[in-house]
């Protein structure tokens, strides 16, 4: 049976859409029992299948210590430390399939390829739209979105050798939603008032990339709303945690890390999900958010159309003002069942392990 490892240095550490594919597709290939697989991760327990690999996170003082001291980007730090854990299990030489996502990992790892003349195949997914500097002949690049398959063109990387397969959520066979009892709960358990309605946001706390100051200020302009926002906590998270003190001063707000098996509580009582990055490589909360049949609000540009199609509500995010017209025209729209019902059946279509499973068994063959 033949073996496949599954990378991931940021794994057990930080919950982005990004290592969520790797460790939800781990999963999923394992139940199938076609292949022997190996999830290497950056944190957290090691058990049988799934390895723990020493490295140094992006975060950590040692880290930002050794990247001013070597110029080195923190992410190669990261990265190179955990390559250097991996060589062990590299040399034992069982796997004939690496799948992996991050770039500088996967040019050391073409390079160690060569140096030691192994012949493990290298499938590369690009969750966020870089390409690996190096690939073999016999590498492949999976793509989520069009958008980076001219990148690979112009790095000679051959088309015979790249295929778009979007990325999928574990989803039930029919649309379920939470009943009036249940999100009353999740309400008071989060000590929302009872009249306000939800604005929910999930991703990494900060200003220059998730943009969640555009977020609070245009949302501090709505009576009776409560904002939610999800995700991991950065550099920049403490300046928003600020400034979301001083624009929704009726303490409106819930600013929090959660897991991902708790999310499903927070999607299922909002009413509106915003996400005001001006790009993403795919924009995998889209997604989950669109299956909970939540309107979504994004920035206007080529992936998000891409990803939602007709389903969601695109604007420009770099204009003030046009955020909080667009929440106050959705809130006065009541929420309809069976629109809920057919955003959840296109994502379920489009979306799901079990419509796009046989396009991923596809990458191992």
């Amino acid at each position: 049976m033949k073996e496949i490892y599954f990378l991931g240095s940021g794994i057990g550490r930080i919950k982005r859409g990004f290592e969520a594919h790797i460790e939800d597709l781990f999963n999923n290939i394992d139940k199938e029992n076609e292949y022997n697989v190996t999830l290497f991760k950056g944190a957290g327990t090691s058990s049988r299948k799934e390895i723990r690999i020493f490295c140094l996170f992006r975060n950590s003082f040692i880290t930002k210590l050794l990247s001013a001291v070597t110029f080195k980007h923190p992410f190669y730090i990261q990265n190179f430390t955990f390559f250097l854990g991996l060589i062990p299990y590299l040399i034992k030489n069982k796997a004939s399939t690496i799948y992996i996502g991050e770039p500088i990992l996967c040019n050391l790892l073409v390079k160690w390829r060569k140096l030691m003349r192994q012949k493990f195949r290298i499938i590369f997914f690009v969750g966020g739209q870089t390409i690996p500097m190096f690939m073999g002949e016999n590498d492949l690049i999976q793509h989520v979105t069009p958008f980076s398959i001219n990148e690979a063109s112009e790095k000679n990387i051959p088309e015979r050798n790249q295929v778009m397969i979007p990325h999928f959520l574990n989803l039930p066979n029919q649309f379920n939603t939470a009943s009036s009892e249940e999100t009353e709960e999740i309400r008071k358990d989060l000590n929302i008032p009872e009249n306000s309605k939800i604005i929910l946001s999930v991703g990494a706390i900060d200003y220059s990339v998730k943009r969640m100051d555009y977020l609070i200020k245009e949302v501090s302009k709505i009576e009776n709303v409560f904002l939610i926002l999800l995700g991991e906590e950065e550099s920049e998270t403490a300046e928003i945690k600020k400034i979301a003190a001083n624009y929704l001063i009726n303490k409106n707000y819930l600013i929090n890390k959660v897991s991902r098996s708790n999310l499903d509580r927070y999607y299922s009582i909002a009413d509106i999900f915003v996400l005001t990055s001006f790009s993403e490589g795919f924009g995998m909360v889209f997604i989950e958010a669109l299956s909970y049949g939540i309107p979504v609000i994004a920035h206007d540009y080529p992936v998000s159309r891409f990803v939602l199609k007709e389903h969601g509500h695109f604007i420009d995010m770099s204009r003030t003002d046009i955020l909080t017209e667009t929440i106050l025209d959705l809130l006065k729209k009541e929420s309809d069942v069976e629109e809920r019902r057919n955003k959840y059946n296109f994502i379920y279509q489009n979306y799901s392990w079990q419509k796009l499973k046989s396009h991923y068994l596809n990458l191992f063959k």
